[in-house]
């Protein structure tokens, strides 16, 4: 049994040296730092330190396309027409008590910033979308919840609550 006492320390010297290699292989695989400009570095910290609140809406699914088309109107790029009638298209085939969310990057005021949206259905058919974007967003949707029905074309007897809710990056 003397060689038993050489097998450990040699798999326990293989075994770090397989991790400090692996672990370089690891950083200079992902280190961003040296493949990044500075510009797409300092865009990466504005994203991040952009200001963000949520509003959370219950809305009619034939009472939805104009909250879509009002976040579309006030961003610059990201989120286009295109983008509102693909999520109004995947929000409808959504079923009764199932949650989905999805995210843009979009750019409002030349800021690059995310606009997350979450929405689900309960068992009357009414969309709950919860917005979660930078005030400029927000306030344009506070706005159209509270345009009344009569004054939006094309919009009869709509069921439009709308309710703020805390941002969880304590915006």
């Amino acid at each position: 049994m003397p060689q038993a006492s050489f097998i450990v320390p040699a798999i326990l010297a293989g075994g770090l040296l397989f991790g400090w290699i692996f672990a370089r292989w690891l950083e200079r695989r992902f280190d961003r730092s040296r493949s990044a400009t500075s510009e797409e570095l300092l865009d990466e910290l504005e994203t991040a330190c952009t200001p963000r609140r949520s509003f959370e809406i219950h809305v009619r699914p034939d009472h939805l396309k104009p909250f879509l088309s009002c976040v579309a109107a006030q961003v610059d790029g990201g989120f286009s027409a295109r983008h509102v009638r693909h999520l109004h298209g995947r929000i409808l085939a959504l079923r009764d008590y199932t949650v989905r969310h999805t995210w843009y990057a979009v750019k409002v005021n030349g800021i690059r910033t995310n606009l997350d949206l979450q929405w689900s259905r309960d068992m009357d058919g009414r969309i709950r979308l919860l917005v979660l974007a930078v005030p400029k967003i927000i306030r344009e949707l506070k706005k159209q919840a509270k345009v009344p029905v009569a004054a939006v074309p094309a919009q009869r007897d709509a069921v439009i609550e709308g309710s703020p809710v805390q941002s969880p990056a304590g915006g």
